[in-house]
């Protein structure tokens, strides 16, 4: 089976859109370029971003059998957000 790089179905595709926009705008938050430009956005509000784009793409796989890499990129970044919610909850610092 041929890997592609996007979805062909609505919710990958969302998902895929969403989880490129959650790194696009916490690059620009955390590097230097966070002095010239300033986001208006809080972080739990890019995360929320991040999460929604992982509840798409689990959609698209379960719903549809889509195995595009950006829907499971929005999967594995969307996990990697969870854990770090939890792990923060759970251990606060």
């Amino acid at each position: 089976m041929k890997m592609q790089l996007y979805s062909k179905t609505t919710a990958g595709k969302w998902a895929g859109i969403l989880t490129l926009i959650f790194i696009a705008l916490m690059i620009i938050k955390l590097s230097a370029l966070a002095m010239l430009i300033r986001l208006p956005l809080p972080t739990p509000f890019l995360a929320i971003i991040g999460v929604i784009g992982f509840l798409l793409g689990i959609i698209s796989v379960v719903k549809n059998k889509d195995r595009s890499i950006l829907t499971l990129l929005a999967i594995l970044i969307g996990l990697l957000i969870i854990i770090w919610t939890a792990a923060e909850i759970v251990f606060p610092h």
